[in-house]
């Protein structure tokens, strides 16, 4: 993977995919709202005053904020990490490092086919869930990545040799008497 140091931006289906997910969460409210109309409890300026404050913020968050969150989320890959931006109101940045990925997958829900966008999704050594979540991604740019990802995690040398054995220049491992104390074997270590 070469190291571009240039900040990729998602794709541009990936507002309309944000614009949709708000309008489904307003959509709901909107029918809680909208069946309080018929409880006789509750007075009708209450419940106009409420639908007019779900369509303001469903008219904020389509036409402001879905396109500033596009612009601000962007990814970069380098020849050791990656890293994310995201955040229309508070920014945030993730970066992984490729020695700690263990699996990578590609998700696409209905909206995200439709759009013709994924997510690439990166697993972590020790997470307990997904560390990174590249969201808007044309699906090639998506497989691409992950192809590029398994490439240097499947290239990575692993060492066998212990990490408390020494070598001197010459290659020749110094006895054991000259390692610190608590790096020699002990006869529970056996």
């Amino acid at each position: 993977m070469e190291d571009s140091n240039r900040w990729q931006q998602v794709a541009k289906n990936y507002v309309w995919y944000l614009r949709f997910d708000n309008t489904v969460l307003i959509v709901l409210l909107g029918i809680f709202v909208g069946l309080s109309w018929f409880w006789d409890r509750i007075p009708n300026w209450l419940t106009y005053s409420a639908a007019g404050v779900l369509l303001a913020i469903w008219l904020i968050l389509v036409l402001f904020w879905a396109p500033r969150r596009y612009r601000v989320t962007r990814y970069r890959l380098d020849a050791d990490r990656v890293h994310f931006q995201l955040g229309a109101w508070w920014r945030k940045e993730i970066s992984v490092t490729h020695n700690r990925l263990q699996h990578i997958e590609i998700q696409q829900g209905p909206v995200e086919r439709i759009l013709k966008i994924s997510r690439v999704i990166l697993y972590t050594a020790g997470g307990t869930g997904a560390d990174l979540v590249i969201p808007g991604l044309p699906l090639a740019t998506s497989e691409a990545i992950r192809n590029d990802l398994m490439q240097e995690i499947a290239d990575e040398v692993v060492s066998d040799e212990s990490i408390t054995s020494a070598v001197r220049d010459n290659d020749e491992a110094l006895p054991s008497a000259d390692l610190p104390e608590d790096a020699q074997e002990r006869p529970h270590d056996r």
